[in-house]
């Protein structure tokens, strides 16, 4: 079967081409989604972060991924190698169960590095740390952020300027009995800090956006990220994957994996689109041949004949032909509703398609008929002939 596409739809078809063509090519904008994963290239990934660990940081040393909460790590023994525990996220939302395996990290010589906006209560009970969002009418306003770190030995005194890739909270009411401060930014605001816990330590800053790749590689703020890490001894890493904002996708559909990826999502709808096409054409392709339906009888006209087969037998011609003219009136007007009458000749021959000459002479001679007191069989005949031919050949 031939497919044939209405000349109408082309417009539709073009201009969705034109549309597809604009979203395939149009730049990609910017994707500021705070994932933190250490594979992910976008701004606020850790990805160039990773290769820092990996390559200049802390050489040569291995590091481990964890997918699974603090609790669920193996228990960890006095015998065990050290290693370094760092934790980035936006909202680090840990259990009482968790940060209490995390002290014990801690106690038995480990370092465990956090750098989060939002920590969960028990975890800021265990620091004796609260935060508080600076939300001063003067910080609403502010796009650019200095910090710097207090051990002038490390930083050289020098000074870290964040552009929007920062997070407007500081850490306030903390013990300074137990808690060391490790820097500021240039209001005096706290911004990193660290709690000794039996060997180990946890040091805790409150900004991780500066350690996402948009920091890396924004003037001389990776720096910083070497600065706040050299507190850390040489010694493998234990990287978290599990406390991020995307864990949440994990654990939905694949779906939903798609359509929040603007590549697979696009290639998803267009492969969802082929599909309907493909339905819709294949299915007209490969359609039943469609069976022919007779037309409904037409039983009036069966039943007129009866009548007139009845009448002629009793050789009333003038009842006959009465019969016929009063059932052929009805058959007009109920067809092409307009009354067999001489000013509405013309318009029934443009509605019926018979000529307007066949119709004139039925007309005369039914009016012929009508002043009869008597009909011969021969104009009987010839008045059947005239109406069955306009039966046949009307439209």
């Amino acid at each position: 079967m031939k497919l044939i596409i209405p000349k109408s739809t082309y417009p539709f078809i073009v201009i969705l081409i034109l549309l597809f063509l604009v979203e395939l090519f149009a730049p990609t904008p910017i994707d500021w989604t705070q994932s933190f994963n250490s594979d992910d290239k976008r701004p606020f990934g850790s990805y160039l972060l990773m290769n820092l660990i990996k390559t200049d940081l802390f050489p040569n040393k291995e590091v481990e991924f964890k997918t699974v909460p603090v609790f669920n790590y193996p228990e960890s023994k006095i015998s065990d190698p050290l290693k370094n525990y760092i934790f980035i996220s936006n909202n680090l939302e840990m259990q009482k169960w968790d940060v209490d395996k995390l002290v014990k990290l801690a106690e038995n010589g480990n370092q465990i590095f956090i750098a989060a906006s939002s920590i969960s209560h028990p975890l800021a009970d265990t620091l004796d740390l609260s935060l508080t969002p600076n939300v001063m009418f003067s910080n609403l306003g502010k796009t650019v952020r200095i910090q710097k770190l207090e051990n002038q030995n490390i930083s050289l005194n020098k000074k870290y300027k964040y552009e929007k890739a920062f997070d407007v909270v500081s850490i306030e009411k903390f013990n300074r009995d137990s808690l060391i401060v490790l820097g500021r930014d240039v209001d005096k605001n706290i911004q990193f800090i660290k709690k000794q816990f039996g060997k180990g330590n946890i040091f805790y800053s409150c900004q991780p956006l500066a350690f996402t790749n948009y920091n890396v590689v924004e003037a001389n703020n990776a720096d910083y990220i070497a600065g706040a890490f050299s507190y850390l001894p040489n010694q493998s890493i234990v990287w978290d994957e599990y406390y991020k904002p995307t864990r949440a996708l994990r654990h939905s559909s694949p779906l939903r994996y798609l359509l929040i990826h603007p590549p697979l999502k696009l290639g998803f709808y267009l492969l969802f689109f082929c599909l309907i096409f493909l339905l819709l054409f294949q299915g007209k392709r490969q359609q039943r041949i469609v069976p022919i339906i007779e037309p409904l009888r037409n039983t009036s006209l069966e039943f007129i004949q009866t009548l007139g087969s009845l009448y002629y037998t009793k050789k009333n011609h003038k009842d006959i032909a009465d019969k016929k003219l009063k059932y052929f009136k009805e058959f007009i007007r109920s067809r092409y509703h307009i009354e067999f009458k001489k000013e509405n000749i013309k318009e029934l021959s443009s509605r019926s398609g018979l000529p307007e000459k066949t119709l004139q002479m039925l007309f005369d001679q039914s009016k012929s008929i009508e002043t009869l007191t008597h009909l011969t069989q021969e104009g009987l005949e010839d008045f059947h002939s005239k109406i069955e031919y306009i039966y046949n050949n009307c439209k």
